[in-house]
């Protein structure tokens, strides 16, 4: 995520006349969040199935959890909700590096030169660009995992509720209210907001060494 984010940063700050600017910064997140899905999506499977309480005792581990899924549904099923996880990681990846890059911006007089105080700092702006992120692809997140929890073929197929993205959206406001759109949120904000702040403090210490 970082890597590809970097990359893309660097391009559109080229096209942007050497402007690295908070625009360039929201635009290469949702870039990196493309491939970072691809990658990710049949893990999400996985995770979503062993997680879901209609799937309770089915599978016995990740394993076995794979080659029930690709044995009864095919290896395409790997890639359920695909769409649904692009939106989820682009908004996610947006939101963090545009928020981290616009504090930065507006703190730039006061950043600190300690090197203590530099990993402070980012650890601040990581949990705080994490957390606003969060609050954004929080909706695509529940819509993910309502999509990828469903069974698509197979002798426990069943007629399917959620089909896109925006289709499960509409439907969960409409049958549980907007809230159910935030369920779980708490938990996921403070590990996506301590995600968030470690990784872009180690991801600029690497950056360092390496540069």
């Amino acid at each position: 995520m970082y890597a590809s984010q970097t990359y893309a940063q660097r391009q559109l700050t080229a096209w942007n006349g050497g402007q690295a600017t908070t625009s360039v910064a929201v635009a290469a997140g949702i870039f990196a969040g493309v491939p970072e899905a691809v990658v990710a999506t049949p893990f999400q499977v996985v995770k979503v199935r062993l997680q879901s309480i209609q799937h309770l005792n089915r599978y016995s581990n990740s394993l076995d959890c794979l080659r029930k899924v690709v044995a009864e549904e095919g290896v395409l099923a790997l890639m359920q909700g695909l769409p649904t996880t692009c939106w989820r990681n682009s908004v996610w990846n947006g939101v963090y590096f545009g928020c981290m890059h616009l504090i930065k911006d507006v703190s730039d007089e006061l950043r600190p030169t300690g090197t203590l105080a530099q990993t402070v700092y980012s650890l601040g702006i990581g949990f705080i660009g994490g957390a606003v992120a969060t609050t954004c692809n929080a909706p695509f997140d529940v819509a993910k995992s309502r999509i990828q929890s469903e069974v698509t073929a197979g002798p426990l197929c069943a007629e399917r509720k959620y089909h896109t993205t925006f289709q499960t959206l509409r439907r969960i406001a409409r049958e549980e209210g907007w809230k159910a759109m935030y369920k779980g949120y708490t938990p996921k904000l403070l590990r996506m907001g301590v995600g968030g702040a470690v990784g872009i403090t180690s991801f600029e210490f690497f950056n360092k060494l390496c540069c």
